[in-house]
């Protein structure tokens, strides 16, 4: 079906902004998305609220690790004051653990090529709910056998 000139010049404007865009097109008419490894729900979190500044996702395996690399984030931005405490944004779930600081997503995803693509998946839908734009996804933690300190 063909857009008319206003949905087309929407689109376009979706685009050039770099939104998350999705192949699925039943996703957008969906009544309720549950991100169920993430224990998130849009209709019980209001994604734009919690993560629409969201600008820079960084991914690792380990949950501990994760939660360490947000607290060096937030105290490099300034963010920081002493004990202060970034909560699990899946404590719901074992599945995952995601933290946030300003701008800055911290997610682990386990083991293994299954577990990232589940949280991939979940991922990028969270991404989308929350209406994100211009994102940057960084893998970090260990490559292995590359010779590096």
């Amino acid at each position: 079906m063909a857009a008319t000139g206003t949905e087309a010049k929407d689109l376009e404007n979706h685009h050039n902004d770099c939104f998350i865009q999705l192949s699925n097109p039943n996703i957008a008419a969906m009544k309720e998305d549950v991100l169920y490894h993430f224990n998130l729900s849009t209709s019980t979190h209001d994604f734009p609220a919690m993560f629409g500044d969201v600008k820079f996702v960084c991914v690792g395996g380990s949950s501990s690790r994760m939660n360490t690399f947000i607290k060096y984030v937030a105290a490099e931005l300034g963010l920081d004051h002493p004990g202060k405490e970034y909560p699990n944004i899946c404590a719901g779930t074992d599945r995952y653990a995601m933290y946030k600081a300003g701008p800055v997503l911290s997610v682990s995803h386990g083991m293994g090529i299954p577990s990232i693509g589940i949280m991939l998946h979940e991922l990028i839908k969270m991404l989308y709910h929350a209406r994100c734009s211009n994102i940057t996804i960084i893998r970090i933690g260990t490559s292995g056998g590359i010779g590096l300190e």
